[in-house]
């Protein structure tokens, strides 16, 4: 038995043994197709993301169907359509892939974009799960508790990135917010309590709108501050602008940064990037580990490596799915959202993922983050430390 089928049927074994008695009456039909419905972004903003993640998703619907599919019978169809992170379009493009026969919903990497869609997909009473959007409030604004998220969410991420700053000794932060989407504030609010409860102090806190192209405000205030480290909820193209704003002021202070910045796009922000770092999710990339096997399927289907971190991400999104699927042994709505609640110790690519009993909240998965840093001459992400935040804020 090879990596790839040993994988398969942990995944499948795992599930069905834990969940057994969710829709026990019922038995998947040999032969027929389970089709995930993705309202995803192509083109616009959030392509960097929605991107990467498509290409782990195909892994992993490949590994599954070569299997003869969910249980070795239902085989997973991956319909993907562009809604160019419009929120109306994207409720649009969902009715569409509803009327289109999709059993279970995607929508793009963003709770707040996707909030439309996954409204949608609840009154057809379908789960829906936002492909790498990580506002904790997300899933609580969903209906019938059909919505989840494919990540831990914004506040056990805050908590994670203050914890790593206590560690490294920093004592006085300066942060850089937005109240633009809940992912971009919740995050650094998450951040600062945290930070506080471990004795750090916020020293300054500074606001921006997505699409600012120019910090040199910002910048010089945060450069000329008292703080130790800088704490930033930007993403490309932004943080590309704030990065290069910091660098002219010539800031040494360092800085740490949030996943949205997991994209090879961010390694052309340039010098201030070694003085950086980010958290972001992966956990164990260690030789032999769940990461490394998707690496090597990465490239051998690809030719080269990984993009980015987000690649996992997809890879761990559809084996959740096709875990419930196969727990629930049914392929309606309801059941699989009962069995996605109960999923446990799943063995995702960025290492196990668990539904049932979440710590932070119904719908989000507890799984580890990463903190990594950044080898610019090899445009490479260097992880430094893996875990879980041992204390973190309550969704509200």
């Amino acid at each position: 038995m090879n990596i790839r089928t040993k994988r398969i049927a942990l995944i499948t074994a795992a599930a069905a043994l834990a969940l057994w008695p969710l829709g026990a009456a019922a038995e998947l039909k040999p032969g027929t197709v389970y089709k995930i419905g993705w309202a995803s972004d192509k083109s616009n903003y959030l392509s960097f993301v929605d991107e990467p993640l498509a290409k782990g998703m195909e892994i992993a619907i490949e590994e599954i169907n070569a299997k003869g599919g969910i249980a070795g019978k239902v085989k997973i169809e991956l319909d993907r359509r562009d809604m160019k992170s419009d929120p109306m379009l994207g409720a649009t493009v969902v009715q569409e892939l509803i009327a289109a026969g999709a059993n279970f919903i995607v929508t793009t990497c963003d709770t707040d974009v996707s909030l439309p869609g996954a409204q949608m997909a609840a009154k057809a009473s379908l789960p829906v799960i936002s492909s790498c959007g990580a506002d904790a409030a997300g899933p609580s604004q969903v209906p019938g508790g059909f919505g989840f998220l494919n990540v831990p969410g914004t506040l056990t991420q805050g908590a994670m990135l203050a914890e790593y700053a206590a560690k490294k000794g920093y004592k006085k932060a300066f942060t850089l917010k937005s109240k633009s989407e809940g992912y971009t504030h919740t995050l650094g609010v998450a951040f600062e309590e945290r930070f506080r409860e471990l004795g750090g102090e916020i020293v300054g806190e500074a606001y921006y709108t997505l699409g600012d192209s120019s910090y040199r405000v910002t910048a010089t205030k945060m450069a000329s501050s008292d703080a130790d480290v800088i704490m930033t909820n930007t993403f490309p193209p932004d943080t590309t602008a704030f990065l290069k704003d910091l660098e002219r002021l010539g800031n040494t202070k360092p800085i740490i940064m949030v996943d949205g910045n997991d994209t090879p796009v961010i390694f052309d922000a340039g010098g201030q990037l070694d003085i950086s770092a980010m958290t972001t999710y992966g956990g164990n990339r260690t030789p032999g580990s769940a990461f490394e096997t998707f690496e090597k399927e990465y490239r051998a289907k690809f030719g080269a490596d990984p993009e980015s971190l987000q690649t996992a991400l997809g890879y761990d999104l559809v084996v959740s799915v096709a875990a419930a699927v196969e727990a629930a042994r049914s392929t309606e709505g309801a059941a699989v959202r009962d069995a996605l609640d109960n999923v446990e110790n799943v063995a995702g690519a960025t290492g196990l993922i668990s539904y049932k009993n979440s710590p932070i909240g119904r719908g989000i998965p507890k799984k580890d983050y990463a903190v990594v840093t950044f080898d610019r001459a090899n445009r490479k992400f260097v992880v430094v430390e893996v875990g879980f935040p041992q204390k973190f804020p309550p969704v509200k």
